[in-house]
Parts: C-alpha cells; structure tokens; sequence
C-alpha cells in the first residue's frame, strides 16, 4: 500500500544544514517503497535550491517577519490542499512552517507528525538564555500546541526525547522514537568528525557521540 506524504520544512536550501538532507535520503528511501513524496517550503519559486530540488517542491515564498519567515500563503494553500496527502511531516519547529501546519491541519482528518531536529535540546536554554526567554513568548501559543496536537513527535535516539522535556515545563506531546538514517561517510570520514567538533567550541566535544549507521547520542 502506497502513501501521499507531504514534508513541511522552512526551506530546502542545502546550506542551511541537516535537515533537508535528512528529508531527501529519507524520501528517497519512502520512494524507493513506492510512497509518494512532496516538499512544502517557505522558499521562493524562483530559488534556485527550489528548482534543484530532487522532489516535487511547492515554494511559498516571499516571506515576512525576518527569520520567522511568516507566509500568507502556507496555510490557504494547506487548507486547500490537505486531502491530497495521508500524511504531513513537519521538519524543525521555531518558524512559521510548523505553527501554519498546526493552524491549517488542526481539527481535519489529515495527521501530521514532527521531528524536531534537536531544537528542544536544553544545552540551547543554558547557553543562551536570553533567547530562551525569548522563545517562551511563542511556545505557549504556537510551539506547544504543535507538538500537543500532533499524532507523534518524533525523535531521533532516546536522549533527544528524555532532553526535549527539560526546556520548556509546559510540555506535553506524544512522543516517539524512531530511526533517522543517512548516506554512507565519505572517505574522509574521520577528518570531517574533528571539523565538526572545532566547529563547535560551545558544546564539548566529549558529550556528542556521532555514528555513521545514523544514529546520535547526546
């Protein structure tokens, strides 16, 4: 039995980091099932990651509010669109793409689920804690109640999800464990592993255990 999905990311520019290409080896994964796979982004159509996209993207750009990236279009074109898909995957929270899912989606008989990419992460609330005071003006409001009414958030080892639940007290979701592959290293595997860990003089080295098969620990 084959499935519609539909995954929600704020935008599909390699550049911007891991989750997008989490998304693409993984649809390639639902593709080679036989699933039909779609993105939702808040891209603009003329960009040019858009267009290199290897799945069907529907871009609904240009944005507003700076890196929040609101979009008027996201959720009419959500609302309208909905029944197309079995499901709807939202990938990273924090921006607009995952409170229009919820804003477009609650109440209708299409699920949706979330990966957080460790964004709940409380090394993110001790490191900078003005920006977290910052962040609890929209949690209330808009994060928690993604993640509340979603059919699963869901977590890529069990230390992501046991962690998630330490940044905010007002917390509450369903959450799931699941596994989260990726391609094959490159030859030079060992070398990219210490640029990784130079790249990132805040979080200790010693406390980030990274394995190739696809699986993290904290």
């Amino acid at each position: 039995m084959s499935f519609r999905i539909l995954h929600c990311i704020s935008s599909v520019d390699p550049q911007k980091g891991g989750p997008i290409e989490g998304l693409k080896q993984l649809s390639a994964v639902n593709q080679q099932q036989g699933h039909v796979v779609e993105v939702l982004t808040l891209d603009k159509p003329d960009d040019p990651w858009v267009k290199a996209c290897p799945l069907v993207c529907h871009a609904m750009g240009p944005t507003y509010i700076g890196s929040y990236q609101y979009s008027p279009r996201w959720v009419p074109w959500l609302k309208a669109h909905a029944h197309n898909y079995d499901a709807v995957i939202v990938n990273g929270i924090w921006q607009y793409h995952a409170f229009g899912v919820w804003r477009a989606l609650r109440g209708t008989k299409t699920p949706y689920f979330v990966f957080t990419h460790g964004m709940l992460d409380p090394w993110f609330k001790r490191t900078y804690p003005l920006k977290h005071l910052k962040k609890w003006l929209f949690w209330p409001w808009a994060e928690y109640r993604v993640l509340r009414d979603a059919t699963a958030v869901m977590f890529t080892c069990e230390d992501e999800r046991r962690l998630a639940r330490q940044s905010f007290w007002l917390y509450k979701c369903d959450e799931f464990v699941v596994s989260y592959g990726t391609s094959a290293p490159p030859p030079d595997s060992t070398r990219r592993k210490a640029l990784i860990c130079c790249s990132k003089p805040l979080q200790p080295c010693a406390s980030v255990s990274l394995n190739w098969s696809g699986t993290c620990s904290w």
